[in-house]
């Protein structure tokens, strides 16, 4: 199974903020026109889902107009016509950090934060997924990324990724180092999914293409590394009904792929546990405690809180799923890092990328 990244960006990132007088703000989630107001700046910038600033500035909602911001812990939903003043927020949530669902979920995007905020700090290229407020009027440029030009902006969030030591750093400081079997390119076969929990039905094994191949060997295998099932294939993927395959809940499996030819590739193996469905909902029901769910019923964060939930519960393949759904759905900043950090999370920096840039 891959390696997962640990979250302690997030511990380590709680120690730098408390040293600080003013606290990250992440807009998790913004309908109509909502704008910050940077201390002492004379005009504002348009905000949307996904856009970080300090809690030093202002937010200005029109009239209809919603915000999530995320401080201290907390999720809080703010409504217009106003203009709040972000530190009475996170002044208003100190102390009573949450311990239902929407503590892990904010540590999840917490951690998707960080990502970019260590991605841009190392120049590594990712600025240009998300930076450019031009095209996205999210503000995440201006917010994030020049902290000189605009006192308000997050851009020290991490001021140092070489001491953070978690991991992130090393993932997007050097594509060219990500890249063996990727594109056509390289001499390796990569498996990306599935891994984890999975239920018995239809499902999409995906790997890497490598630079010379005329088809790929799939197989599946049993605890006992006994095969009962292959099949040759020549893109690089398999659709498999796993209900055609009489699996047991409860019992582990593990797939790989090889190729024949003068120089034969063998890409290791990926272990996936079959789930029953009983499982599987109470995955999701996890986010029952959610307050930002129940109030989020017909956005993105409803769905987003879904599949941390599966993702926490080691659903990896309906994570992934769900996460490339929304994407595909209701676009916007939040959905597009968190789904980057899914991928980092698991090693796959190149698919982080293409997400982050969807």
């Amino acid at each position: 199974m891959k390696k997962l990244f640990l979250f302690s960006a997030i511990l380590l990132t709680a120690s730098l903020f408390q040293a600080q007088e003013a606290k990250p703000v992440v807009i998790v989630n913004a309908t109509g026109k909502v704008a910050l107001l940077p201390q002492g700046a004379t005009s504002s910038m348009e905000l949307q889902s996904g856009a970080v600033a300090k809690s030093t500035g202002q937010l200005q909602l029109a009239k209809g107009s919603t915000a999530v911001v995320y401080c201290n812990g907390q999720f809080q939903k703010v409504k217009g016509n106003q203009t709040v003043a972000l530190d009475s927020i996170c002044g208003a949530a100190t102390g009573r950090r949450s311990l239902n669902f929407d503590n892990n979920f904010g540590n999840y995007m917490m951690a998707a934060v960080e990502m970019v905020a260590v991605a841009k700090s190392r120049g590594d290229g990712w600025s240009n997924a998300v930076a450019d407020p031009k095209k996205m009027g999210d503000g995440w440029g201006t917010a994030v990324a020049d902290p000189k030009k605009m006192g308000d902006g997050w851009g020290t969030a991490v001021a140092d990724p070489k001491k953070m030591g978690d991991g992130y750093g090393n993932a997007v400081a050097d594509p060219k180092k990500m890249g063996d079997g990727w594109g056509g390119k390289g001499a390796s076969i990569t498996l990306i999914l599935p891994f984890g929990k999975l239920l018995a039905a239809p499902t999409t094994f995906s790997w890497s293409k490598p630079s010379v191949t005329d088809a790929y060997q799939f197989v599946i295998m049993d605890d006992n590394n006994t095969n009962i099932h292959s099949v040759s294939v020549r893109d690089t993927f398999a659709q498999i009904d796993l209900r055609a395959l009489n699996l047991t809940v409860g019992s582990k499996y593990h797939w790989k792929v090889t190729t024949s030819g003068n120089k034969p590739l063998d890409s290791g193996a990926l272990e996936f546990v079959i789930g029953s469905k009983k499982e599987f909902r109470a995955a999701l029901n996890n986010t029952s405690s959610s307050n930002l769910a129940k109030s989020s019923k017909r956005s993105a964060l409803r769905g987003l809180t879904e599949a941390v939930a599966l993702e926490n519960g080691q659903w990896l393949y309906a994570a992934q799923q769900k996460y490339a759904n929304l994407q595909q759905q209701q676009p916007d900043n939040t959905v597009r890092i968190m789904h980057a950090a899914f991928w980092m999370r698991y090693g796959f920096a190149l698919l982080a990328r293409k997400a982050a840039r969807a």
